[in-house]
């Protein structure tokens, strides 16, 4: 979530085609559980004010939808007013539905780095610039809504990282577009050599490890809800990541906890688990622990293909 203006210009024709029409309408349908749509027509100018990224994931998208902040199972007042409209993705806007708005931090509240997407693992995460009686809510938004790790927004985080890295967009482009994106790329670029860190202790080494083993089940387990709960082709398959050793002594210490094995070379191996699922799940979790591990730890990791 990134901050945006607030109010949003309130479009000239909008109070008679739709605030008008749509307060006549409810006194005429005061037992309808479903309002008119009178707005939908206004969603590009919503769009416009938002510049055409999602309130909530905080990304250009090419269409998307207007959101009731405070839905109309709350409130059907507000059905037909400006204030209460945000842009947003048609499927984060279906999730978002039925939650209460008193459980949602509103993007009108977002300030500059109250969220930061963390690199490799592309993960939204709420941030200590957070003001104390914001910061409960900004963490119950993130646990209520799809928008910190969900593989849609995933793919599409990692599509504009990788068209910057491709160089078939600058980082300014990028900032435009995905604004946390660009921040995480001037944040990675700020960071000093890898050398430069100091060796974890054994308790976050195990920490790490432990967190990248559970992150590949979560994984897998997030996969399979997103494809009806169906496990096709499932088998059993071993999953490790790999990297190649470095000058932080994250590898010696790894190596020196029995966690990660040297497989000649400049490369180490360390086993994540086994997982019961399709062979493309099983890499994607395999991926995801990876990035998990190069998050916390800092050398690359990398995933390897699944073994049975």
């Amino acid at each position: 979530m990134i901050p945006t203006p607030n109010p949003i210009d309130e479009p000239g024709l909008f109070d008679e085609a739709c605030r008008k029409k749509g307060r006549d309408w409810l006194a005429e349908n005061p037992d309808k559980k479903r309002p008119r749509d009178l707005w939908t027509q206004f969603k590009h100018d919503l769009a416009e004010g938002f510049e055409n990224r999602c309130a909530f994931g905080a990304m250009w998208i090419p269409d998307g939808t207007v959101d009731h902040f405070v839905s109309c199972h709350e409130d059907m007042t507000l059905a037909y007013e400006w204030s209460n409209y945000r842009y947003m993705a048609g499927w984060l806007n279906s999730s978002k539905s039925k939650k209460k708005a008193a459980d949602l931090l509103d993007p009108f509240d977002v300030c500059e780095g109250w969220f930061e997407v963390l690199l490799p693992s592309l993960q939204l995460v709420v941030t200590e610039e957070v003001p104390a009686p914001f910061r409960e809510i900004a963490k119950k938004t993130l646990a209520s809504l799809p928008i910190r790790d969900d593989e849609r927004l995933l793919k599409t985080r990692r599509e504009w990282l990788r068209m910057y890295e491709d160089e078939e967009l600058s980082l300014e482009g990028v900032r435009r577009k995905a604004p946390l994106i660009a921040a995480a790329i001037d944040k990675r670029a700020a960071l000093p050599n890898s050398a430069e860190f100091p060796a974890p202790s054994r308790r976050q080494a195990r920490a790490a490890y432990e967190h990248a083993c559970a992150s590949a089940q979560e994984k897998v387990q997030e996969l399979i809800r997103g494809n009806g709960n169906s496990n096709v082709n499932a088998r059993r398959w071993k999953l490790s990541v790999w990297a190649e050793l470095d000058d932080s002594q994250v590898v010696a210490t790894l190596i020196a906890m029995n966690l990660a094995t040297p497989t000649g070379a400049r490369f180490f191996e360390l086993s994540v688990g086994t997982v019961e699922t399709s062979a493309d799940f099983a890499l994607r979790a395999a991926t995801y622990a990876a990035e998990a591990l190069s998050e916390t730890l800092k050398p690359t990791f990398h995933a390897n293909e699944p073994c049975e």
